[in-house]
């Protein structure tokens, strides 16, 4: 769906912010949750990477670029005379980090790429039986995840994990500088691997291996839950956000399922960004007893789950690609793919640049290919990354239709993903399914927009604003075939490589 001009907007109006991997934008939305047009604000960065898996962010750098966001949209608001009616939030998931007693941080964001705890993975994977929590928190063992990542501090930085007064993500640490205290939803919790999706707590055995007490995560709230009332200092900086609701943050891929209209089991989203993933909504109890080994299942909210699967490694590859390969000029790239035969190239690779997570979870994994050539040129490289992802979805896609029945569509978003027609062709002919492009450039920001608007009583169910959707690519059943083939040697080379 286009954004609306402020001419045909209709109130009630949600800021939303937009924390992921490489920008943070702040947005308006109205009452039938389009997006104002020329009202956001962005800052873009980096993570922070190292040889050695490493990558994170800086907490206080983070903090400044949010509240610059926020001066910056609040000024044209004040100006065009807007009215806000809350502020929500979509964010990058798996994020954590350290604060002293005082509420600084002692470490950076470690996000969910960050893999030099594979070693704190493996002692886990030999000290416990990891199936009865996986069956409880919907979360198998990975770097991504939190019990794993904190017992990395504890044994690396034991110095600073003796002075963890608290551990929280981006957006409860900006959350805690503004109102002086903080909360974490149901949505985002999940994502950390420690929330017993039964009781809708944190589980005690998961806080107790990873050698936290359970005082020091953040309160865990539902969707409507809201904070009100910032500090002084920021209410007189932003004082038409002073005393509105501020509800915590959802996970990004949670509200990409629900900005793109993927509600229910009838229709699977797939998002590529800079990483990527495969989700379903359903049932959260009934998810649950039906999660396929290999998969996970988040949260949307107290009554819905979302069963699937991710890649570390989405659009981040093609950024890669596009820094070390002399590439042409991406529209003539494009179109190069377009023309291309499927899998003409040779090549076989295993894009797990920043490791593995669904559905092997070998977060020590790296990338690797095979049947490079003198002749191998970088349109190759780019269209066998292109197919080697496509194969990795298609994995996720074979189990999770194990746990729903076939669905009516995929619908595909993502910046990565909407930017490639050739992509979502690929996908399709992988797939062997039609692949519908949403409508919705921005999923994610829409989605927190639509749970705002619901929590405010302004709509009655998230299904009362449809989706917009765009062009419906078709399987081709000859592209199929070849890509079964193609599929399998990916098999063999994962094999080869991760399960000797």
């Amino acid at each position: 769906m286009s954004a609306v001009s402020l001419a045909r907007a209709q109130a009630p109006f949600v800021l939303v912010i937009d924390l992921g991997t490489s920008s943070l934008r702040a947005m308006v939305y109205d009452a039938n949750a389009r997006e104002l047009e020329n009202f956001i604000a962005r800052r873009k960065y980096q993570p922070d990477t190292t040889g050695d898996g490493g990558s994170t962010l800086d907490a206080r750098t983070m903090f400044d670029a949010f509240t610059d966001a926020l001066d910056e949209i609040t000024c044209e608001l004040v100006q065009n005379k807007i009215e806000i009616a809350a502020v929500a939030a979509s964010s990058l998931a798996s994020n954590v980090l350290a604060l002293d007693a005082q509420g600084e941080p002692l470490t950076p964001a470690y996000l969910y790429a960050d893999t030099r705890n594979a070693r704190a993975v493996e002692q886990l994977r030999a000290a416990y039986d990891w199936n009865p929590i996986y069956a409880r928190t919907g979360c198998p063992l990975h770097t991504a995840y939190l019990p794993a990542r904190f017992l990395w501090l504890r044994e690396t930085h034991a110095e600073i994990f003796s002075r963890t007064a608290r551990l929280v993500s981006l957006h409860e640490y900006f959350l805690l500088k503004l109102f002086g205290h903080t909360a974490v939803s149901l949505s985002f919790a999940a994502w950390t691997g420690m929330l017993n999706h039964a009781t809708n707590a944190w589980d005690a055995q998961a806080v107790n291996i990873a050698g936290i007490s359970r005082e020091q995560l953040s309160s865990l709230v539902g969707a409507h839950h809201a904070l009100r009332g910032l500090r002084s200092e920021f209410a007189a900086r932003w004082k038409m956000l002073a005393n509105l609701p501020w509800y915590p943050a959802l996970g990004d891929g949670a509200v990409a399922n629900v900005g793109s209209g993927c509600l229910d089991e009838t229709r699977v989203a797939v998002t590529i960004g800079t990483s990527g993933a495969m989700r379903v909504v359903t049932d959260a109890a009934r998810g649950l007893q039906k999660l396929p080994r290999g998969l996970w299942m988040y949260r949307v909210d107290e009554r819905d789950g979302l069963i699937g699967g991710s890649l570390t490694d989405g659009g981040s590859i093609f950024a890669y690609f596009a820094r070390v390969l002399q590439v042409p000029p991406l529209e003539n790239l494009e179109r190069a793919l377009q023309n291309m035969k499927p899998d003409a190239h040779g090549l076989t690779l295993l894009p797990f640049f920043g490791g593995e997570r669904s559905p092997g979870y070998h977060g020590d994994a790296r990338a690797s290919i095979t049947g490079w050539n003198l002749s191998t040129t970088p349109a190759d490289l780019w269209r066998a990354a292109l197919e080697a992802v496509a194969y990795r979805f298609a994995a996720i896609y074979d189990l999770l239709c194990t746990a729903i029945a076939p669905p009516r569509e995929i619908i595909a978003s993502g910046a990565a993903l909407l930017s490639s027609p050739a992509w979502i062709q690929i996908l399709a002919d992988v797939l062997g399914v039609p692949v519908t492009a949403s409508g919705e450039a921005e999923a994610s920001a829409r989605g927190a927009a639509l749970l705002a608007l619901r929590s405010l009583g302004v709509i009655s169910s998230l299904e009362t604003l449809s989706a917009s959707f765009g062009e419906s690519l078709a399987p081709n059943p000859a592209h199929h075939e070849i890509y079964q083939h193609a599929r399998e040697r990916q098999k063999s080379l994962y094999h080869l490589l991760l399960e000797r």
